[in-house]
Formats: structure tokens, C-alpha cells, sequence
């Protein structure tokens, strides 16, 4: 109930579920998700460092210390590509500012669990969809949701590979393939005026944001959100001097 009603049917509206008919087709990525980071990584021109954990970073005038497992560099700017809480953890010199924007997204812990259990989606095969919402008798208890990949995902076969949030007591433990936690971004009113402070944060004492938290969570949101970042950036450098090919900036 804490959720915007407006945030809501505009997400709703995004998704097209406001309408029956003139639905545009849903298309998936064949391989998953990691088949366009790899598309993407076939054409960047960066160092990359991979099992590199960054445990701090600081702001100094000339740009941005990184305390990494590799020690402490020195960069010219720092782009924090993580939740929000994530980046806010890791700036030992945090702001006003910055604990009042990236402190205001809150984060739900979620369980996950990936298995074949059938039981979880409804009882029609008929009725099966991407998304299906389980609605308890009991209104205090939390909705929750079953994914059925071979839906969305557009995966082959006849057995069912669901994926279902906050419900693992009802899984048929002999049926789970995987269990995992993930922490998504809370969109309530105190949040989307967060989002609205994007400009705000972005490019100060050398520190840059990006991450899905800034829209709806998804995959696309952060791509969109380094992108967004990206430009702001090189605008930024355009006025100065431009970024060689092959620069690292952290």
C-alpha cells in the first residue's frame, strides 16, 4: 500500500498491461542475459579487473582514491555502478547530500528459489503466465510471485523451470535447483523523490552513479543508467579535454 499509485500504472502502462489487445511481442535474448555482456565486452576498449572487491573510496581535489584488493589507486573520477546503499557504504567521506539521495532508496531482501515444482504456478496450464502473483487468503500475509522461465525466458521442453520469490516453504524441496538471495529497491514515495535528484549527485567531488535503482530495477534501467552517466561524463570532459581511446576511468 506504500507503493505510488502513479509510479505503479506507469509502470503498469510501460509493461503494457493496461490494455488486451495491441500488445507489442515479447522477445528474449537468446542464452540470457550474459549474451549481450559479452556482446558488450567484444567492443569495449577498457582494462577490466574481475574478483576485485573495492572495500572504500575518498574524494581528494584532483579526483578519487579507490581502496581495492589491488591496494589504493588513484583515479580522475569514480563511477559507482552498484545500489545505492552499496555506494553509499563505500564513501568514507560522505556528504549531506549524498546520505540524503542514495540513503532515501530502501532495499528488500528477497529469497529466491529456481525449481521445477508445477505446484506454484496455477492449476490451469492454461492459464501459466511470465508473471503469476500468488494472493494469500490471509490479507496481512505478503503477496508473492512464481516467474515460469520457460515463458519468459523462452525456454524449450516440457518440464517447468519456475523461479519464485518469498515462498520457499511450499517448494517441493526434492524439485529446487537453486536457492539465492537478492536485495531489490523498495519503490516508494520517499525513493521516486530520490530519483528525481539524479542531476543533483551526479559529477560532484568527482563521483558518479549508476545502477537500476535510478528506474523500475530492471536490466535495462541500468544499462540506461551508465549510459546516461557515460554522456554526462564526456560532456563534462568535452568542455575540457577530450578522453583519449582506451582511457581508464575507474
Amino acid at each position: 500500500m506504500d507503493f505510488p499509485a502513479r509510479y505503479l500504472v506507469q509502470f503498469m502502462a510501460n509493461h503494457q498491461m493496461l490494455q488486451m489487445t495491441g500488445r507489442a511481442p515479447w522477445r528474449v535474448v537468446k542464452g540470457g542475459s550474459a549474451r549481450y555482456v559479452e556482446a558488450l565486452r567484444r567492443r569495449w576498449q577498457v582494462r577490466e579487473r574481475l574478483e576485485c572487491p573495492v572495500h572504500a573510496v575518498e574524494r581528494l581535489p584532483w579526483g578519487a582514491r579507490v581502496h581495492s584488493a589491488a591496494g589504493v589507486e588513484g583515479f580522475d573520477e569514480v563511477i559507482l555502478a552498484c545500489h545505492s546503499d552499496q555506494a553509499l557504504a563505500l564513501l568514507i567521506d560522505s556528504d549531506r547530500l549524498e546520505q540524503e539521495v542514495l540513503g532515501a532508496i530502501r532495499y528488500q531482501s528477497n529469497d529466491v528459489v529456481l525449481h521445477t515444482d508445477a505446484s506454484l504456478l496455477p492449476r490451469e496450464r492454461k492459464a501459466w503466465a511470465a508473471w503469476n502473483a500468488h494472493v494469500p487468503r490471509d490479507r496481512a500475509a505478503p503477496c508473492t510471485v512464481s516467474y515460469c522461465m520457460n515463458l519468459l525466458q523462452g525456454l524449450p521442453g516440457n518440464t517447468p523451470l519456475v523461479v519464485t520469490l518469498n515462498r520457499s516453504e511450499a517448494v517441493d524441496p526434492d524439485k529446487v535447483l537453486r536457492r539465492l538471495r537478492y536485495a531489490h529497491p523498495i519503490h516508494d514515495h520517499a525513493a521516486v523523490r530520490a530519483q528525481r535528484r539524479w542531476s543533483e549527485l551526479q559529477g560532484r567531488r568527482h563521483t558518479w552513479f549508476a545502477g537500476a535503482y535510478w528506474g523500475w530495477g530492471f536490466h535495462e534501467d541500468g544499462i540506461r543508467s551508465a549510459r546516461r552517466v557515460v554522456d554526462a561524463l564526456h560532456a563534462g570532459a568535452s568542455l575540457a579535454q577530450p578522453i583519449a581511446d582506451g582511457e581508464v576511468v575507474a
